[in-house]
């Protein structure tokens, strides 16, 4: 059996975090998410993968190559443009000429690693195409799956307010009838050819379609930048065990479970609150506070009296002293003067909003920090308050309070 993930996607609601980057690639506990889904398939047994990419196509081949890196051999497919999910399978028809039954999943998800082992010892029993659903709070970014003895009874679209509903997880178990759906389907409001179209003409024409819930804890819907903060603390609880391949020195205080990669040092007075990541060739303290689900990236530096708290500290970034990171996302090569400091809880303890797309969008969490693109320097006293977004090769000047979003490349000064 092969299997197909659609990786094409840019996460326009991701930036700035996606303006270098596929969205795909984007890091949890250190690990790029579509990295973790092609584990997941590994781990069930499926070892000839198709990637249908798209946006920085280039950089997912340099990370992955032909496969060996993940046990897996990886066929590449180009869709050329992002025409949505049904186009992304039909690009890769070709490849899937000789397979009676196929797994198609989304590549930027959560997924938890035994989700499609478990998954495909339920949906093999079918006779025809299974889809894996979720029960989530607020179905209405999805739309909602309703189901009937184990089979899909509709597929509703996306739903104007908050509700709690069964939504599709993204993770199919496919028959070639499929394709021949998807030449049938026309764009959807949004000028995308949707996969799940494709599926209500294959239950219109009579066609039965399994359906398989996943537990609350294997899947999660990565749409917004909080998201990640979700599944980056799922994915460090997953971890379990401790692991110390780097250097402690004496006066450290080290809770809970820590993995402290290799050629990484953690300075005398430290204190480390597990779980959490840090990963090579990174500098602790001295003096400094590491708080539970934080990850940090590759020579990351967080200096005397800094603290961290449920943050993604990406690769190169530095917070040499004095500051606090708390809720974040920090990009690649950030750089932290003195001082600085991501506001994570507003006044009245409502909570926070922050603006995708111009639109202000609830993320449903009291406590949101900001969220900076790669290469983001701020100087001296900085505040940034909660839900803030700047965008890659920003500047904020010494003592500036960034109340608003700012755009890539920016040149801010204190007012």
């Amino acid at each position: 059996m092969k299997a197909v993930v659609l990786a094409a996607g840019r996460g326009e609601r991701l930036w700035p975090l996606t303006e270098t980057r596929p969205k795909p690639l984007l890091p949890i506990a250190n690990k790029p998410i579509v990295e973790r889904t092609i584990e997941a398939i590994a781990d069930a047994g499926i070892r000839q993968v198709i990637l249908v990419v798209g946006f920085k196509s280039e950089t997912i081949r340099e990370r992955f190559g032909d496969g060996g890196k993940v046990n897996c051999e990886i066929e590449y497919v180009k869709q050329r443009t992002p025409r949505g999910t049904a186009d992304a399978v039909a690009a890769a028809g070709d490849e899937l000429k000789a397979e009676d039954r196929f797994l198609v999943m989304y590549g930027d998800d959560y997924y938890e690693k035994r989700v499609v082992k478990d998954f495909l010892a339920k949906a093999q029993l079918d006779e025809g195409i299974s889809i894996a659903t979720a029960p989530v709070e607020d179905s209405s970014p999805f739309g909602v799956i309703e189901t009937k003895n184990g089979r899909v009874a509709k597929i509703r679209e996306k739903l104007p307010k908050r509700a709690p509903g069964l939504v599709n997880a993204g993770l199919y178990l496919m028959t070639k009838s499929v394709f021949s759906a998807i030449e049938k389907t026309k764009r959807s409001k949004r000028g995308e050819f949707e996969l799940t179209d494709s599926l209500r003409i294959l239950i219109s024409q009579g066609e039965n379609i399994g359906v398989h819930e996943l537990d609350r804890a294997q899947w999660l819907g990565i749409s917004y930048p909080w998201d990640l903060l979700e599944a980056n603390e799922r994915a460090i609880i997953s971890e379990k065990e401790s692991l110390s391949k780097g250097k402690v020195e004496e006066g450290v205080h080290i809770e809970g479970s820590v993995v402290l990669e290799e050629g990484s040092v953690v300075k005398e007075g430290s204190r480390l609150e597990g779980p959490l990541i840090v990963g090579r060739e990174c500098e602790i303290g001295p003096n400094a506070y590491l708080r539970p689900f934080s990850s940090l990236g590759e020579n990351v530096k967080v200096g005397a009296a800094c603290e961290v708290k449920n943050s993604i500290i990406m690769a190169e970034t530095k917070i040499p002293h004095l500051s606090y990171v708390g809720d974040s996302i920090l990009g690649e090569g950030c750089s932290l003067g003195a001082g600085t400091i991501t506001a994570n809880l507003r006044f009245d303890n409502a909570k926070v909003k922050s603006r995708v797309r111009g639109a202000l969008v609830a993320s449903n969490r009291r406590k949101l920090g900001a969220i900076l693109g790669d290469k983001v320097k701020t100087g001296i006293n900085v505040s940034i308050l909660p839900g803030v977004k700047i965008g890659s090769g920003a500047w904020l000047g010494p003592g500036a309070i960034v109340e608003k979003d700012v755009v890539s490349g920016a040149r801010i000064r204190a007012s």
